[in-house]
């Protein structure tokens, strides 16, 4: 083993090649910007998903709303309080209270002052209050019937505008038990500084509950984008892991991929969401077996191993195992014989084995004893069957774990690794008989993973194309041919070469996954009612639309400007990718 001394050749090597990676980097990044800014629609896709993005992270600073935790702490709620309903855009009355003022309660107390308070808020704690406002002017004093008084009959208090005096005459007239006052508060907090006087208020109006849309609309920009770019990038990563195994192997595999995608391609994608939206209806929170969470991991775990074993400790020989495998043929037999007598013995099979053990080092030390014996069980094959040479492995297999070398330690396997082993200790200290994935699977979840189940048919099939293109070129039969895992071919010099199509359908997908999410939510299946979604805000808008259509407009134009931003930054991406403009 080499000491830190002895590893300055490679580090000063390591350093260098990062150096020179950074400046092709650079390098290609000038020339793809120079390509992409070609397009004006392309430079307008990119600005309008950096506004959109820039406004859902600064949301909480820009809106004068803001939702609150429910006492679970499971979802965003938003106050209601009616005033003003449906106000226009700029609207004077998003500036107004009606406050009930009870005479009776006044004559029992005997007092002839009331405090001018809000309607009931919820604050950070989960706790009703009530704001004291500062009066300016009165607009309209109604008795209990819906009758004009003069406002003259109340007065503000001139040493505190908070404070409401009724008068005498008011106060002795018994036919009165509860007035309504219309008043002018300092709402300061609820204008933007950013606008001019007279149009900093209530910029985008207020809906039916009298919240404002302007901070609903911004908040609708973060759940859009989340779910968005989450399905997007949980799409592509599952259409990627079937599609590269579809490609690269080939035969009966592909065919069996091939034909449940064209299941999935007979039914529309958005009836298909809908009923799987609709299973789903009764599903709390998602979770699954813990010995399928655990297992997982430990196949991944395993296959790594199994790799970095053979590129490390074994030479490869002529195969033998037809050969073999016909003169020994007993042998097999007999083994398959003992694994049947002991599943009809009653031995506890794999989910129970696991089950037996509750802490999380028992199943640690379980699950990585299951990994070295199938790691020993494929030394063994690769030995007797493959016929393979353990000659100098010795050796070899130091120099893999050559911490002196950082290049070799930052490498992609090691943190590969290092993530699969982080998810192997966490599902296995898990205590029960389920891995809880998703606590809370609530309706936007659902949306979520019905978009993704119906989603990574099409990439899958993309990248399918791909990777039979590409396996067919001579560096990959060149790596093939000096013995390269297959893990090694494919994400080495495979899907290196296959991203371009797929970054572009990428952040196509982004743009119709969000109107797929608003149309879902739309329709009843997606947002809950009251929840701040463009697809809900439009839902919620339907019945008002003759008389007050700008509740529609606002978070229909922020559907139409999020999706028309991606699919013109996707197309300019196009472009970027395409051979012939690489000039």
């Amino acid at each position: 083993m080499k000491r830190w001394p002895d590893g300055a050749a490679d580090r000063k090597e390591s350093v260098r090649r990062l150096d020179e990676g950074l400046r092709q980097f650079g390098t290609d990044m000038s020339r793809n910007w120079k390509v992409y800014r070609r397009s004006l629609l392309a430079v307008v896709g990119l600005s309008m998903v950096i506004f959109v993005s820039t406004v859902s992270i600064f949301a909480d600073d820009i809106a004068v709303e803001h939702p609150y935790r429910n006492l679970q702490d499971t979802e965003d709620l938003w106050s209601i309080d009616y005033e003003p309903r449906r106000a226009h855009p700029f609207s004077e009355e998003c500036d107004w209270h009606e406050q009930s003022i009870s005479l009776t309660k006044l004559r029992r107390d005997n007092v002839m002052t009331v405090v001018a308070e809000s309607d009931d808020k919820v604050g950070s704690d989960n706790r009703y209050y009530r704001d004291t406002l500062s009066v300016i002017e009165f607009i309209s004093l109604e008795d209990n019937v819906g009758g004009e008084l003069d406002t003259s009959l109340i007065s503000i208090d001139s040493a505190n505008s908070s404070i409401l005096v009724i008068s005498q005459e008011m106060y002795d007239n018994m036919s009165l038990t509860t007035v309504w006052l219309t008043y002018e508060f300092d709402n300061s907090a609820m204008h933007h500084w950013w606008m001019p006087d007279g149009y900093d208020v209530c910029i985008f109006g207020t809906n039916n509950q009298g919240q404002d849309m302007f901070s609903k609309v911004l908040y609708g920009s973060r759940v859009s984008l989340k779910i968005g770019i989450t399905v997007a990038m949980l799409t592509v990563t599952l259409g990627t892991i079937v599609g590269s195994i579809s490609g690269y192997y080939g035969g009966r595999v592909d065919e069996v991929i091939m034909r449940i995608c064209d299941i999935f391609f007979a039914v529309p994608g958005l009836i298909l969401a809908m009923a799987f939206v609709t299973a789903m209806s009764a599903m709390t929170s998602l979770t699954m077996p813990v010995w399928l969470g655990v297992l997982i991991p430990i196949i991944f775990l395993w296959m790594v191993f199994k790799d970095s074993l053979k590129s490390t400790l074994i030479l490869s020989k002529d195969s033998q195992t037809f050969n073999f495998l016909k003169s020994n043929r007993g042998f097999f037999y007999g083994i398959i014989l003992i694994f049947f007598l002991l599943g009809i013995s009653g031995v506890p099979l794999w989910p129970e084995l696991f089950g037996n053990f509750e802490s999380g080092s028992s199943r640690t030390a379980v699950s990585l004893g299951l990994i070295l014996a199938l790691s020993g069980l494929w030394i063994l094959d690769q030995k007797f069957i493959e016929n393979a040479s353990f000659d100098e492995a010795a050796p070899r297999f130091r120099a893999f774990f050559d911490w002196t070398n950082p290049w070799r330690y930052l490498s992609l396997r090691t943190i590969a690794i290092f993530i699969a082993a982080v998810i192997l200790m966490n599902y296995s200290g898990t205590v029960g008989d389920d891995i809880v994935v998703i606590k809370d699977f609530d309706r936007l979840w659902k949306i979520q993973a019905a978009l993704i189940f119906t989603g990574w048919p099409g990439y899958a099939r993309l990248i399918r194309g791909q990777v039979l293109y590409v396996k067919e070129m001579t560096f990959v039969e060149a790596a093939r041919s000096v013995g390269a895992p297959s893990g090694r071919i494919m994400f080495r010099h495979i899907l290196p070469n296959a991203w371009a199509p797929l970054l572009v359908a990428f952040t196509l997908d982004i743009g119709g996954t969000i109107l797929s999410a608003s149309g879902l939510s739309f329709i009843g299946l997606g947002a809950a009612p009251g929840t701040a979604e463009w697809g809900i805000l439009v839902s919620e808008s339907r019945q008002f639309f003759l008389d007050d259509p700008h509740l529609m407009f606002f978070p229909g134009i922020a559907i139409a400007v999020t999706t028309l931003g991606f699919n013109l930054l996707g197309d300019g991406l196009r472009d970027v990718v395409d051979p012939k403009n690489r000039r």
